[in-house]
């Protein structure tokens, strides 16, 4: 049996065996096992959280806390908190339907293996399908032959990282494209500080959000829980305004429940460059919705004309922004 550790693909590669079926099969298995690992992991770590009750459940060090994100491989699945994520694996649908929508975004593949082109949809009933997306890596039977098993592991890595960069960015382009009517404005008065006008626009932005869902009949409440979807560039400045510190201690001035996820993907409403000076204030779920048809699952085969072994991979979804109005895009100056 194929032994693997943490961040490793294999522990033992002595133990490889692609001469028979039974070993070509669980050789597959350890690299399938490897590339899904991160989502699965961040799935269990926030099926875990949800179940933190007292100060006492979480991580009681900073050391603790970062050794136990840090096996999440640093991919980005915060677009995860802001769409409602529905595992279709076990079922044998093409897609998953949303009701009323008025004017909202999908993204579609134009063909297997390309990127996500974001549409505008709308209708009574809308039909999300679920595309298909999926590349190919090539490893030289070379490197089997010498053992160079790093450029194995490194390529598959590198593998790795792209298929969870370009799902992600095909979630945070509904979010970057969601509102192109307006911005909400920097709020606040000239003589207030950034973070006291930044917390004034997050205000707003949250009740904004409140008054235009309640108008459609959506039953929401000021206690609801919003995101904050930002660049990276403005981490700390938005950390900043959800806790300010005064000199009579740090007082919340933000009136909801809020909180922050930091993204290099946002990108301009055009989606052609990326965007560093706008965020977004988003209710989560509801009519934001993807959903997961197939895991990411690895096919192999021989290559004999370049003595190599193609592994491909492949999967599976699709999401739609079925209400933008659960998002704000504002401003910061």
């Amino acid at each position: 049996v194929i032994k693997m550790l943490r961040d490793k693909m294999i522990s033992d590669w002595s133990k490889v065996d692609l001469k028979t079926p039974e070993g070509q099969k669980q050789f597959l298995e350890a690299v399938e096992y490897f590339l899904r690992k991160p989502e699965q992991l961040a799935r269990k770590l926030r099926a875990r959280a949800e179940e933190f009750t007292t100060p006492g459940d979480f991580p009681q060090t900073p050391l603790e806390a970062i050794a136990r994100f840090h096996q999440l491989d640093e991919i980005d699945l915060g677009w995860e908190q802001v769409f409602e994520v529905i595992d279709f694996t076990q079922s044998n649908k093409n897609g998953f339907e949303i009701l009323d929508v008025s004017s909202g975004l999908s993204f579609k593949a134009i063909k297997p293996g390309e990127k996500a082109q974001v549409y505008k949809i709308s209708g009574e009933v809308v039909q999300v399908n679920f595309d298909l997306y999926g590349g190919a890596l090539g490893w030289s039977k070379l490197w089997f032959d010498d053992q160079e098993y790093w450029k194995i592991e490194d390529t598959a890595r590198e593998f790795r990282a792209k298929w969870y960069a370009n799902k992600a960015q095909a979630h945070y382009d509904l979010i970057s494209a969601s509102r192109p009517d307006d911005d909400v404005a920097w709020q606040g008065d000239a003589g207030d500080s950034k973070a006291v006008r930044d917390a004034e626009t997050i205000n707003y932005a949250c009740a904004q959000i409140l008054e235009d869902l309640t108008g459609m009949g959506y039953e929401v409440s000021p206690s609801a829980k919003f995101v904050i979807v930002a660049p990276v560039q403005l981490w700390a400045r938005l950390r900043n305004a959800l806790n300010i510190t005064t000199t009579e201690g740090i007082t919340n001035q933000v009136n909801f429940n809020v909180s922050l996820v930091v993204t290099t993907k946002l990108k301009n409403q055009a989606l052609t460059q990326s965007d560093t000076t706008h965020y977004f204030v988003c209710l989560p779920g509801r009519k934001l919705k993807s959903g997961l048809r197939m895991d990411l699952t690895i096919l192999s085969e021989p290559d004999i004309l370049a003595y190599a072994e193609t592994v491909a991979g492949w999967g599976r979804y699709g999401a739609a922004v079925g209400e933008p109005k659960q998002l704000r895009r504002c401003a910061t100056s």
